[in-house]
């Protein structure tokens, strides 16, 4: 944390997690080689995913009072989404489902605390305290040092209770005006809640340090961008990007760094007009919570689709359970350190989950629990073409999330499905280059990573692997061009100075260049020589010390022949 390189990504509950995970997998690994330690970092991430799964389907009861067939919609829509394959495979993504858990403990101790009967006041007394101020507490701050999105656990709470209980500001003020004891209640619940939340926001943040978090710009250069209409539309776009994946998940990828999505430049972009119909809908949302609309009210005759009830639940699924946990991955707050990962939706699924099912009971269910007999009617019709077509959304889903989860399960899978769906990233690119070398699959690693094997595209580290690959293709002279100039580079790089070029990384960076440049040199003396200056740049770098060694016993060994007259 103290570091200048450091990205202040303070996540003790989650280190803790992944600690006794490695020691238990240790331990039985140990006793049993047919389960290696990561196998049992994989069943401790898909049991979270599954308790995460069932915090979401009661939660749903909040949403959708009453009604078990939408809280089991919304459940399996959350637990099927293959946009979570990355957060269950991928071992370091545990946080995710951390902060998750307690996200929804919070909500569900805080919603059951402060839920009423029709007609009855809400008793307060030494549990409703625990249940609204201390348990959501706890589960705020335990969320928040699971991964730093937790910090908005409490922003969720107060606004789900604001849209359950008065829908908006204008109701509130009209309440507060009659003195209305639930208003006041309310208004009391938010300044302490808010209270808490900076308690803690600020603890965290004081363990930052002095220092302010290093992020690499080219990971995110639309939050970085300097032109505010580029910010601004590109940020926004990459929102557009989240719905879609959402909608429909298939252009998934572990990486979305770089020049991987065009920013938005100029306002003839085709995707400005996508952008400002999202901002249109956002505001509309926003501003009926802010003074309401004229639909009829509960138990008067409903006069258009958008009635109070539905209006009230399209909010909660927008702004608490979905807006309320991508706040800080949104680049609104704060600028953070990538432009898009699929993981960051994995808690704000939960509100997409919630908009489907309520499409699906306006448009086509309607009040229908099971499926009649015999389709006769209009709205048995429809009620079957909303049946058929979820099932055929959740078989989809079963396909798609198998799929990603065999990807994710070998390095070369995955690098070679993000590489056919992102091409342009320079991170897949070598990604994918270096496992295909690795696999001696030499020609194919040249052309992935043709476009970043010189220095000045992507810097002198991708050049190394580059110019071994080049080497197995007996191309030495086109490793030798490159490597004179990653050697400029390392040099212009030391003169410059920086947080992350630092004379360590640096060393180890030539120290590599060097092995390389060791392989290509034909004649056996220079060949010591090279791999002996490796050694002296970075006496850290075990593989260079590896090779020099083996070289110099060759050495050895030729000189002796030599003595020998052999």
């Amino acid at each position: 944390m103290a570091e200048e390189q450091s990205h202040k990504s303070f996540r003790p509950i989650t280190t803790l997690s992944l600690k006794a995970n490695y020691v238990y997998g240790m331990k039985n690994a140990e006793k049993d080689a047919k389960y290696p330690p990561t196998y049992w970092f994989h069943v401790v991430n898909v049991l979270l995913h599954g308790l995460v799964t069932a915090l979401i389907t009661r939660a749903t009861s909040f949403v959708f009072m009453n009604d078990v067939v939408s809280q089991l919609i919304v459940g399996f829509l959350f637990g099927l989404h293959p946009v979570h394959a990355e957060v269950v495979s991928n071992i370091t993504s545990r946080g995710e489902m951390l902060m998750s858990i307690f996200n929804l403990i919070a909500f569900l101790s805080f919603a059951s605390c402060i839920q009423k009967k029709e007609g009855e006041d809400q008793k307060f007394g030494i549990s409703s305290f625990i249940g609204i101020y201390i348990i959501p507490w706890i589960s705020m701050t335990l969320s928040l040092f699971s991964k730093e999105q937790g910090a908005t656990t409490l922003i969720t709470l107060v606004l789900y209770d604001f849209l359950q209980h008065h829908g908006n500001v204008l109701a509130l003020l009209d309440k507060l005006k009659a003195k209305d004891k639930d208003a006041w209640t309310f208004t009391f619940r938010t300044i302490i809640l808010a209270i808490q939340t900076v308690l803690v926001v600020l603890w965290r943040y004081i363990l930052n340090g002095e220092t302010s978090p290093d992020f690499i710009v080219e990971q995110n250069p639309a939050g970085f961008a300097d032109d505010r209409f580029t910010r601004w539309f590109s940020v926004t776009w990459v929102y557009c990007l989240y719905i879609r994946d959402s909608i429909y998940p298939v252009y998934l990828s572990p990486d979305w760094s770089g020049l991987s999505i065009d920013l938005i430049e100029k306002v003839t972009d085709p995707r400005a007009l996508i952008v400002m119909c999202l901002w249109y809908c956002s505001g509309v949302s926003f501003w009926n919570m802010v003074v309401g609309d004229d639909s009829p009210k509960k138990g008067e005759p409903t006069r258009k689709f958008w009635d109070a009830d539905t209006m009230k639940i399209t909010n909660m699924a927008v702004w608490p359970f979905t807006f309320s946990p991508f706040l800080l991955s949104s680049n609104i707050l704060v600028v953070v350190g990538l432009m898009k990962a699929d993981r960051v939706i994995y808690l704000p699924l939960f509100g997409f989950c919630i908009l489907e099912n309520l499409l699906l009971k306006k448009l086509l269910m309607k009040d229908a629990q099971t499926m009649p007999m015999i389709i006769e009617t209009k709205e048995q019709w429809k009620f079957a073409a909303a049946y058929f077509f979820l099932l055929f959304q959740l078989a989809f889903f079963c396909g798609r999330t198998h799929e990603r989860n065999i990807a994710w399960s070998d390095s070369l899978k995955l690098w070679s499905a993000a590489y056919a769906v992102n091409p342009r990233s320079h991170h897949t690119m070598y990604n994918f280059g270096y496992e295909l070398s690795i696999k001696r699959r030499f020609s194919e690693s040249e052309y992935v990573m043709r476009p970043i094997g010189n220095a000045r595209v992507q810097g002198p580290s991708n050049t190394f692997v580059y110019a071994m690959v080049l080497f197995n293709l007996a191309k030495c002279d086109e490793a030798d061009r490159l490597l004179d100039i990653a050697f400029d580079v390392i040099d212009e790089k030391r003169a410059e100075g920086g947080v992350r070029d630092t004379e360590s990384s640096l060393a180890r960076t030539e120290s590599n260049l060097l092995v390389a440049r060791a392989h290509c040199e034909k004649d056996f003396y220079e060949t010591g020589k090279i791999l002996y200056d490796a050694v002296q740049t970075d006496p850290s770098n075990e593989y260079a010390i590896g090779l020099a060694t083996e070289q110099m016993q060759k050495i050895e060994r030729y000189e002796k022949m030599r003595a020998q007259g052999v």
